[in-house]
C-alpha cells in the first residue's frame, strides 16, 4: 500500500500554544477526516461522495498534535500504486476551487485533468461543509490561520478569516436574467459550468437529473454548438447561490430556454 500524508496546521492565537478550545477542535478534526475522505474517494474513483464516512480503496488514520502549533497529520494508506504528485495537486485544486481562489480550469496538466473532470463542480460543492469545520477555530479567532501542506511543508491551501466567509453562502432567486452558454457539463452529475454574459465569467451550475430530458438536452446543445465555435446561446432560470458578499458561487437550475424566460 502507498502512503500519502497530510498537514492541517493552525496558527497565530491560541494555536501557537499548542492548545485549541475543545469543542472547536472536535469540530475542526471531524471536517478534517471529512474533507480528506471525500477528496481521496473522489482522487481513487472518479465520484463524489457526500458523507465522507469512508473512501474505497484507502485508510485513514491521524497523528497527535505537534508542538509549537496546532497540527493534525492525516495518514492515508492507499490500495496499489498511486501519483503522489498528481494526488497533492488534485487536494490542492479542489481545497482552493472550494473556497474561491480558483476560478477556471485552464492551467492544468492531462493528468490532473483526467481526475478532476468526472467530478467537476460537484466536489467543491460537497467541500463546503467539511471546510467549513474546519474553520470553526478560525470564526473563533479571526486571527487564526490553516495551512494545508504536503509532508515536507509545501503548501497546498491556506484557510482564513476571509475563507471562512466565503463558506457561508446562501441560496436566492438569481439576481438577474442568466444568459450565455454551456462550456463543461457532465449528463451523468447533471453539474457543469455557464459562462454568463451579464457576469462575465463562468459559473458553476446543476441541473437535476429528475429534469425533464428535453432540458437537458438544450444544455447539450449548447455545450457542443461552444466546442464548435458557435454561441448556443441559452437563457436560465435559477437560483443563485451567493457568498455573504454577493459573489454569485453556483446556479441551481430550474428551467434551461434558447429564449427570454
Amino acid at each position: 500500500m502507498a502512503e500519502l500524508k497530510v498537514k492541517f496546521r493552525y496558527q497565530n492565537g491560541t494555536a501557537d500554544t499548542g492548545r485549541l478550545g475543545l469543542y472547536n477542535a472536535s469540530v475542526a478534526l471531524t471536517g478534517v477526516a471529512r474533507a480528506t475522505s471525500i477528496v481521496t474517494h473522489a482522487y481513487l474513483n472518479g465520484e463524489v461522495r457526500s458523507h465522507g464516512d469512508a473512501a474505497h480503496g484507502a485508510e485513514f488514520y491521524i497523528n497527535t498534535p505537534k508542538r509549537g502549533s496546532f497540527t493534525y497529520e492525516a495518514i492515508i494508506w492507499v490500495a496499489g500504486a498511486v501519483s503522489g504528485g498528481v494526488f497533492y495537486d488534485f487536494v490542492k485544486y479542489s481545497f482552493n476551487e472550494a473556497v474561491g481562489k480558483i476560478s477556471q480550469p485552464d492551467d492544468m496538466y492531462s493528468q490532473l485533468a483526467k481526475r478532476i473532470e468526472p467530478t467537476i463542480d460537484e466536489l467543491p460543492a460537497i467541500l463546503e461543509s467539511p471546510l467549513s469545520d474546519m474553520h470553526r477555530p478560525i470564526r473563533k479567532e479571526p486571527v487564526m490561520i490553516m495551512d494545508v501542506t504536503r509532508p515536507r511543508g509545501e503548501k497546498l491551501a491556506t484557510f482564513d478569516s476571509e475563507t471562512a466567509l466565503y463558506l457561508l453562502p446562501q441560496t436566492i432567486p438569481a439576481p438577474h436574467q442568466i444568459v450565455g452558454n454551456v462550456t463543461k457539463y457532465n449528463n451523468i452529475t447533471g453539474w457543469g459550468r455557464f459562462f454568463d454574459r451579464i457576469e462575465g465569467r463562468t459559473i458553476s451550475f446543476n441541473i437535476s437529473l429528475k429534469s425533464p430530458e428535453s432540458q437537458r438536452e438544450l444544455i447539450t446543445w449548447s455545450q457542443h454548438e461552444n466546442n464548435r465555435g458557435n454561441e448556443g446561446l441559452l437563457y436560465l432560470s435559477a437560483d443563485a447561490v451567493v457568498t455573504p458578499t454577493d459573489v454569485i458561487k453556483r446556479y441551481i437550475v430550474k428551467e434551461v430556454s434558447k429564449s427570454p424566460i
